[in-house]
């Protein structure tokens, strides 16, 4: 059975419970001092300043254990909860809407720093580069001066056939046997191949008629790689700013260099594996987007729109990768405390 508290409701009792165990202590104080007046007429000494004492010891036990089990709730319970629930992995438009009761710059901050916003900058740059990065063509390469004959030679390949029978092509092999024109069995298909890749074409990225086909553009490199640094900056700078101001909330014990290696630590296992499935969902949902024309934005915008989909979703898993590490590693951490406690605490 799964037990939700609300750690700020139990810090808050903790707090006051700590209040009502100082007021004790103070009335057991005033009690004492005005017995001691009087206390020749009073037989024994005055026992209401220990018995206030014995309380207020046993409330302040109480209120510390009650805040230790909140802290550790949201330190370590809540964050893996929140990984088993459907919310965590659907995007939530809400967040990129602005709220009334948040100043301009509250709003600029919390939009900003959602993983919807997030998702936009990494999934058009993957969409930008994987877009111009497979440039899908077939051209003559320069350095073969053969080609017209290659061509020829291809061109007669491809377009006859020894026999053709309720329209499907055959190729008669030495043996007299007749297969399928392009089949594995068609024995010209080695020399279409070579022809294809040796003589006269070459596909994509590896064209040798201009050192700039197949690769993007310089406004689309530059813009996707702006938007890649602008994600993955917003990725870092949220897991960063969140662990800062939850330790806060939770531990304003900590002193300023213990705050910063947290939250680095937070940035670098949550922000670094968000980055990471952020790039890598972008792009595949770059290309699936791309086969997948959408009504009105069409292959364009396809790409765009599964690349913002693909990086939300990939984000959220490599912060769940995040999360558990750092979890891991604090569970570790914690492990090796008890240990030294117990050997020289």
């Amino acid at each position: 059975m799964t037990v939700q508290i609300d750690p700020d409701g139990v810090i808050a009792m903790s707090g006051a419970t700590l209040g009502v165990g100082t007021t004790l202590g103070g009335i057991g104080d005033d009690i004492t001092l005005q017995v001691e007046r009087v206390d020749q007429w009073v037989d024994g000494p005055p026992t209401a300043r220990s018995r206030t004492a014995t309380m207020a010891e046993e409330l302040a036990m109480l209120g510390g254990a009650a805040r230790e089990h909140a802290v550790h709730y949201v330190d370590h319970e809540r964050p893996l909860s929140e990984l088993r629930e459907l919310g965590y992995w659907l995007p939530d438009f809400g967040n990129l809407l602005p709220h009334e009761d948040r100043t301009v710059t509250e709003n600029i901050e919390s939009i900003a720093r959602s993983d919807e916003f997030g998702a936009l900058p990494l999934g058009m740059s993957q969409a930008l580069l994987e877009r111009y990065r497979n440039f899908r063509l077939y051209v003559p390469k320069v350095d073969v001066r053969s080609a017209s004959g290659a061509i020829s030679e291809l061109t007669s390949l491809i377009s006859t056939a020894d026999d053709v029978h309720q329209g499907q092509s055959f190729i008669r092999r030495p043996s007299g046997l007749l297969v399928p024109q392009g089949s594995t069995a068609d024995p010209r298909v080695p020399r279409i191949t070579s022809l294809a890749d040796d003589a006269a074409y070459r596909p994509g990225p590896n064209v040798t008629t201009s050192p700039t086909l197949g690769r993007p553009p310089t406004w689309a490199r530059t813009g996707g790689r702006v938007l890649g640094v602008a994600g993955a900056g917003l990725t870092l700078y949220d897991s960063f700013a969140g662990q800062w101001e939850h330790d806060q909330q939770y531990h304003p014990e900590y002193s300023t260099g213990q705050r910063v290696a947290s939250a680095g630590y937070s940035a670098a296992t949550e922000g670094g594996g968000a980055i990471a499935g952020g790039l890598v969902g972008a792009k595949l949902g770059a290309v699936a987007g791309s086969f997948i024309p959408i009504p009105v934005v069409g292959t364009v915008g396809g790409a765009l729109i599964g690349g913002a989909i693909g990086a939300f979703v990939g984000s959220k898993a490599g912060k769940a990768v995040g999360t558990a590490l750092k979890e891991a590693g604090s569970a570790v951490a914690d492990g090796a405390k008890k240990a030294w406690d117990s050997l020289f605490g």
